[in-house]
């Protein structure tokens, strides 16, 4: 068979469109959630929700394919399991996975804080290969308090995170990370470690003892020399009872400096240890400082130990409890609870990104809620989180998006520099936005970020929750969705209601329309804040790739992109160019998604020229939209459709169907058709621009043109940051 092609057991489907509705009906069954297929030339498809994607295939993954036959379209295949273990993933997974189980070079998140997965020994060779760096470093013993403290307040945390080693210093810690996976067998408890420390690391090594009394020190150093006759102790300091000062500090760094100690060990309780280790070790430079708590008390004999069954079973804040009830039973009541709140909070909504991805001074902690998450690949939000979501992180902004899970399967902790949380949804039309974004609220209130950024209106009566927890809340509206013919009758009457919400509840409304803009001021009286998108930049010489798979030719089709929904009007478009002369061919873009009914209705009606090729993503799209040679928006939406700016920016001659909104996006940089007869209209507009390649030249330069000087991310971002330098000064 000549073309294209896909190795198969030689079972054909369908076309990929309507897949989603037939797969369950017919004998073949539905296709695994996350079967992936490579074209030989480079392009990839995955198989999700009913859709193909098309993507580009990594080297080493590519496959030969075969044409699905009598389909009219591209193939679709329905593997087995056994295809999850044949595309050369398993053995670079577990190979990763072995050197990161080594017990020395491991680390494992518990609340966003990433604890050595190690013991004792292997603990005390990393403490080594610190202070051979030319550099000084930071390690800390973390118990259950610690960790529950750095999640609770993130201004610790991003101390905590500047530290080189975290050692787990509590069994409910070990606990936790055994259940991802850490072969531990008890903890590395900070008095112990600190004895074998000094019993491994003998002389040349120096060590000098910081804080606790006089006395103890004294006690201390014999103890240590005990338990190592040939222990080097290059110093000790006991720093005044109060307040220090600059003086102080200088003074304690020269003292430090002079003993020329490889070992800094610090003890002086609570949280302050490590804040002040973090905050001088600028001072310094050599030497590895080290925040071992209470262990001066312990290894002098000062203070009785917890018999070794307590230590076991996770008991040791029991017996200190014994010890001092009164002092220690606010702490432990309120750190363990915090623990098992934040712990349980995880495992029913979704791991956090870390605490201490903290913003630059004078920047602010977002979060992005209500999209369906990034890497964008669905509608016009995504675009946005990503582009604006990306700058503003590389501005030194902390940025946090929320996906929904379902959508994601290979979950990125990061992408572009924005920090990602994964969160569940109930999966139908109507409900999957709202719940996801409910549970991205509950999530957000918990972390107290600066500023939420709520995507589309249906969402904005969560804003009040926000705003109790002490965020500042931005809304974009994202133009007349009440208007939509997607939703049923309550549908858009919730997006109707929730344009008024939003002028009650949120800080800042975002319209991306003029025409929005100026609706909002007559309806509510409510001044919304303008601001479009950009377009982002293209690459300056496309593949042919995508072209050569749909037997396309560069400069010669009609392309449409957008989500198959009644109200893009795919079927306008469709209709319509059966009536086109010529024999370009005209390419559909775009998942059905929910509107399984819909994506049947237009394969139904497409002719012989009409290509129905389901979503296709990143450089496949980036293609087709480079070389096509005319672009279609047939959709009447009072909103600033993404995809406009993007084929603008593409360099598109582009012919859309007449409104308010289009228009001002477009200026005279497209062709509009409407009137009475839309259908006859574009069909008259299309079959002449088919056959004026001058028209078409001069409608592809006048939209770059515009999209340069209009339309530029930067300058969005720009703006966003003086909404964030607004929204500020009454942060809590």
């Amino acid at each position: 068979m000549d073309g294209p092609s896909i190795v198969s057991d030689g079972r054909w489907g369908p076309t990929p469109l309507s897949l989603g509705r037939l797969a369950e009906l017919g004998p073949l069954g539905p296709a695994p959630a996350h079967s992936r297929y490579s074209f030989h030339d480079g392009l990839n498809f995955r198989y999700r929700g009913g859709n193909f994607l098309l993507r580009p295939a990594s080297a080493g993954l590519r496959r030969t394919c075969r044409r699905a036959p009598a389909t009219g379209g591209l193939p679709y295949y329905v593997p087995h399991a056994r295809d999850f273990g044949g595309l050369g993933l398993a053995q670079g997974r577990e190979a990763g996975q072995n050197v990161l189980m080594a017990m020395e070079s491991k680390r494992v998140e518990v609340l966003g804080m990433g604890l050595q997965a190690t013991d004792y020994a292997g603990g005390v060779k990393l403490l080594e290969e610190l202070a051979q760096r030319e550099k000084p470093g930071m390690v800390a013993a973390c118990n259950t308090h610690l960790v529950a403290l750095a999640r609770h307040r993130p201004d610790y945390g991003r101390v905590l995170a500047e530290f080189d080693l975290l050692l787990p210093d509590g069994m409910p810690l070990i606990w936790s990370m055994r259940r991802k996976g850490a072969d531990l067998k008890d903890r590395v408890y900070g008095p112990y470690f600190m004895l074998e420390a000094l019993k491994g690391l003998p002389k040349p090594w120096k060590h000098f003892f910081f804080g606790g009394t006089e006395s103890c020190l004294l006690e201390l150093s014999a103890a240590a020399r005990q338990a190592q006759p040939n222990l080097e102790i290059a110093g000790a300091l006991s720093p005044p009872f109060r307040a220090w000062t600059e003086k102080d500090e200088e003074d304690f760094a020269k003292a430090i400096a002079k003993s020329g100690a490889d070992f800094v060990w610090v003890a002086l309780g609570g949280d302050r240890q490590e804040r002040w280790i973090e905050k001088n070790l600028q001072r310094h430079k050599k030497g590895v400082f080290l925040a071992v708590g209470d262990a001066f008390e312990l290894l002098a004999g000062r203070r009785a130990f917890a018999p070794r069954w307590m230590q076991k079973a996770g008991l040791t804040w029991l017996y200190r409890l014994w010890q001092e009830p009164r002092r220690l039973f606010p702490r432990y009541f309120k750190y363990n609870s915090l623990f098992l709140y934040y712990t349980l909070l995880d495992r029913a909504l979704g791991v956090t990104p870390k605490p201490s991805d903290g913003p630059r001074p004078g920047k602010t902690r977002i979060a992005f809620l209500g999209c369906r998450g990034v890497p964008a690949r669905y509608s016009g939000f995504e675009t946005l989180v990503e582009e604006l979501g990306t700058r503003l992180a590389g501005r030194g902004h902390a940025v946090t998006v929320y996906n929904r899970s379902h959508l994601y399967p290979d979950r990125p902790r990061e992408v572009r520099g924005m920090k990602v949380a994964y969160l569940p949804s109930l999966r139908t039309k109507s409900t999957e936005t709202i719940t996801h974004t409910l549970l991205a609220v509950i999530h957000a209130a918990v972390r107290k970020f600066d500023v939420v950024y709520l995507c589309g209106v249906g969402n904005s009566i969560l804003a009040g929750i926000l705003k109790l927890a002490g965020s500042r809340v931005i809304v974009n509206v994202d133009g007349d969705d009440f208007r939509r013919q997607k939703w049923h009758p309550f549908a858009r009457a919730w997006l109707k209601w929730s344009e008024r919400w939003a002028t009650k509840l949120s800080d800042v409304v975002i319209a991306d329309n003029q025409t929005v803009v100026e609706r909002y001021r007559r309806d509510y009286g409510f001044e919304a804040t303008y601001l479009s998108y950009g377009t982002p930049e293209k690459p300056k010489e496309a593949g042919k790739g995508a072209l050569e798979l749909l037997g396309l030719k560069a400069g010669e089709y009609v392309l449409y992109v957008g989500r198959l929904t009644p109200e893009n009007l795919a079927d306008l478009l469709v209709r319509a160019y059966g009536k086109v002369t010529g024999d370009w061919p005209c390419v559909v873009v775009g998942p059905a998604g929910y509107e399984v009914e819909y994506g049947i209705k237009l394969h139904r009606l497409a002719g012989p020229r009409v290509k129905l090729v389901g979503p296709v993503y990143a450089k496949g799209y980036e293609e087709l939209s480079a070389n096509c040679g005319i672009f279609v928006l047939p959709g009447v939406v009072e909103a600033t459709r993404l995809v406009l700016l993007d084929q603008m920016g593409f360099g598109s001659a582009i012919v859309y169907h007449d409104c308010p909104a289009t228009r001002e996006v477009i200026g005279d940089a497209g062709l509009a058709f409407g009137g009475a007869d839309p259908e006859k209209d574009l069909a008259e507009k299309l079959s002449g621009l088919i056959e004026s390649s001058g028209e078409r030249e001069r409608l592809r330069k006048a939209a770059r043109e515009r999209a340069e000087k209009v339309y530029s991310w930067e300058r969005v971002t720009d703006r966003y940051e003086e909404i964030l330098k607004e929204l500020a000064p009454a942060k809590k």
